[in-house]
């Protein structure tokens, strides 16, 4: 039951969420893009019903993806709510601020280094 709530939790922490056709309108790209930017991990979503998802809007700047996200991704390497948790929950790495705003501050070397060991250390 914990776990569901704190899925919730995360669900709304995330909104505004955008559905796979905005993001194609959005990054000027087609569906099969977006398609291969998931696989590569390039791009967060999360799942919405059965076969469908969304994308938190955070993870887009000026009609592109914010820079640092696909390293993030990468470098977590899993679930997208343990992905979410780590880019929306305070840190003190990064002096209390959540790993999105390191993120936007452009502290990109320093986000992937704290992502590459989260998992390990059970921030």
């Amino acid at each position: 039951m914990r776990g569901l709530t704190r899925v919730a939790e995360l669900r709304k922490m995330a909104e505004p969420c955008l559905e796979t056709g905005a993001v194609c309108a959005l990054l000027g790209v087609s569906r099969e893009t977006i398609r291969k930017k998931l696989e590569r991990k390039q791009l967060l979503a999360l799942p919405k019903g059965s076969e469908d998802r969304v994308f938190p809007a955070f993870q887009f700047k000026s009609g592109k993806v914010l820079p640092g996200i696909a390293k993030v991704l990468s470098a977590l390497d899993t679930d997208p709510f343990v992905a979410l948790s780590f880019l929306l929950s305070r840190n003190s790495f990064f002096e209390s601020k959540t790993a999105l705003e390191a993120l936007v501050a452009g502290r990109i070397d320093e986000v992937v280094a704290e992502a590459g060991s989260y998992l390990e250390h059970g921030s």
